[in-house]
């Protein structure tokens, strides 16, 4: 019914955490869980989700990561790991062919993400071995803390299940197997396996991915006005003509590139930092560290994104709340008095990295600011709520829901918060992506006509995606459309799909997503978009008109519009009955 990922993860969240457990409480799950084609011959697919109860929302919450973590817990003869509890002392968790043991951590706390990932494979005498790790700002339970893993290069960020893994005492999760995974029909998989890496390198989309990965769509996104600049407050960025978007070319320091487990693209970026070759930032980071903050130098953009891996943040929560902060600072709302002297004005490079080391140890105004955009906008007062942009306590991903109309509903009413990786609608509304979803048609992106149905389909195959272990790039020309990739789930698991049925899956675990929300206290009131977002022209030159799409999607969805939960008839639909009962007997 769940299939894998945020799915089976999800059902194990929804029926083993209370609504009165807090985020940070013993009884809180931190879940690891892979798909079932994590692992196989199937490309694209490294992913595994961490799944939990989020402290930056107190609804559901959820993180994705690629890399090799996920196939190589596969390896190991587990699909999820299950963690309940605190540790009395820092606590490494220890997986290998089958077994698993618990060892002291307690050399290990203290040290950043990629200091603790090579001391633990060192001690534990394996180079291979794979660790999923916090840095300080975990341990410090800074609220949108990430989880790291492969060496601290990839990142499970959102939702700040770092923070959740810092309070369980848990450093690391170190995994390596030497197993196979089965599956249903191994020659059909490496025959269409062996397609799809021949159109990665064949097809003119997939082959600009590789080439300059998500950070290299940075000026194209610009010129549509999907990216933010300055709080999401100006249409420009550096000036007129935007002279700071070309500034954060990332080409311009780009000295290699990395893939993940059985993946064809090379989208992932290497530059230098202080003299170390390193992960370099993506699109997200570039965004939200640089034109968001107003600095336009890529070499200062790639050393903060370094930073954050190091410390283990989350860089669309860093970036959004630290130009957040500039905003209030540039108002009057806070002074220097506030920020313990530093000159918080947007664009000062030394400011905002000053404050990302003050953040991820909880030191001085840092401290505030670790509490993410919400919180901080609490604690700050003086009406700085105006400036907080987010989405039920999670910061806004950066793509400005001003430019592309169906990312409205979405993003006020994904069930973690300012999510875009549960339903980005951009490549759909554009025309990039060839796609065999039932989508209605699209005059243009800034229609809001059919923009509520369009959400929900995107968002239901999104979250297929997940479960089964996909990576979201998949859907670049890769695989030609959807069917394709019913194909390769049905040589893995012997299950046949229809389009359909896959959707209707994806509908259920959002759906399983929404009702955990719905019990844990969620109201109505929480599906909104910050007023700027309604009130203020963005750079394409239009507001978000989600009093437009919203009505559509809470009918598409099958939702009670005055209460935002879904009817118990559309639970009974989707197989949920128990849940219905659930939360119609309460």
């Amino acid at each position: 019914m769940y299939v894998g990922g945020y799915g089976t993860g999800g059902r194990v969240l929804y029926d083993n955490v209370a609504p009165w457990v807090a985020p940070s409480d013993p009884m809180n799950y931190l879940i690891f869980s892979t798909g079932p084609v994590t692992g196989t011959a199937t490309p694209i697919a490294g992913r595994y989700t961490v799944v939990t109860k989020s402290p930056m929302t107190g609804f559901f919450g959820d993180a994705s990561s690629g890399g090799f973590w996920g196939a190589e817990l596969k390896f190991s003869g587990y699909d999820m790991v299950v963690i309940v509890g605190r540790a009395p002392k820092p606590t490494l968790l220890v997986i290998r062919d089958g077994g698993a043991e618990l060892k002291s951590a307690e050399l290990y706390w203290g040290m950043n993400a990629r200091e603790a990932d090579q001391a633990i494979r060192s001690d534990l005498g394996d180079r291979a071995i794979k660790v999923a790790v916090i840095g300080q700002a975990g341990e410090r339970l800074v609220r949108y803390a990430a989880i790291m893993n492969d060496n601290a290069e990839r990142t499970a960020a959102r939702c700040g299940v770092g923070a959740v893994m810092g309070s369980k005492m848990l450093k690391a999760v170190a995994v390596r197997g030497h197993g196979k995974v089965h599956v249903a029909d191994p020659e059909r998989l490496n025959t269409l396996a062996k397609e799809i890496t021949q159109t990665v390198k064949t097809n003119p989309l997939c082959q600009h991915f590789s080439k300059v990965g998500t950070a290299g769509d940075f000026a194209f996104l610009f010129s549509l006005g999907d990216t933010p600049a300055y709080n999401w407050s100006k249409g420009d960025f550096g000036g007129e003509g935007d002279p700071g978007v070309e500034k954060l070319d990332i080409s311009k320091v780009l000295v290699g590139t990395r893939t993940c487990y059985i993946c064809p693209y090379l989208c992932r970026r290497v530059v230098k930092v202080n003299g170390r070759e390193v992960e370099g930032p993506e699109y997200e980071a570039v965004a939200a560290l640089g034109s968001n903050c107003g600095i336009d130098d890529i070499d200062v953009v790639c050393k903060m994104n370094d930073l954050c891996n190091l410390y283990g943040l989350d860089v669309i929560s860093t970036g959004c709340t630290l130009a957040f902060a500039m905003e209030c600072y540039e108002r009057g709302i806070i002074t220097s008095e506030d920020t313990d002297g530093i000159d918080l004005k947007f664009g000062n490079a030394e400011a905002a990295i000053e404050m990302i080391h003050r953040i991820a140890k909880r030191e001085g105004f840092g401290n505030v600011l670790a509490e993410g955009t919400r919180a901080a906008s609490m604690l700050i007062g003086r009406g700085s709520e105006k400036y907080a942009i987010h989405v039920k306590g999670l910061e806004i991903a950066m793509h400005d829901p001003r430019a592309i109309q169906a990312m409205g509903p979405h993003y006020a009413c994904t069930p973690t918060g300012g999510r875009h990786t549960e339903g980005l609608t951009l490549g759909f509304e554009i025309g990039r992506l060839k796609s065999d979803l039932p989508l209605p048609p699209i005059k243009d992106r800034f229609q809001t006509e059919g923009k509520g149905l369009l959400a929900k389909i995107v968002e239901d195959w999104r979250a297929f995606q997940n479960a089964s272990g996909w990576c979201a790039f998949s859907d670049r020309g890769a695989y030609g459309g959807q069917l394709k990739f019913l194909n390769v789930f049905a040589a893995v698991t012997g299950w046949q799909l229809k389009l359909n049925e896959a959707l209707l899956i994806g509908e259920r675990i959002f759906n399983l997503k929404k009702c955990f929300n719905v019990k844990h206290g969620c109201p109505a009131s929480e599906d909104r978009l910050p007023e700027r977002l309604l009130t203020e022209k963005g750079k394409a030159g239009t507001v978000c008109k989600l009093h437009e799409t919203l009505p559509e999607y809470y009918r598409v969805r099958g939702w009670d519009p005055k209460l935002s939960k879904p009817t118990k008839e559309k639970l009974e639909e989707l197989g949920l009955h128990d849940i219905a009962n659930d939360l119609y007997q309460r």
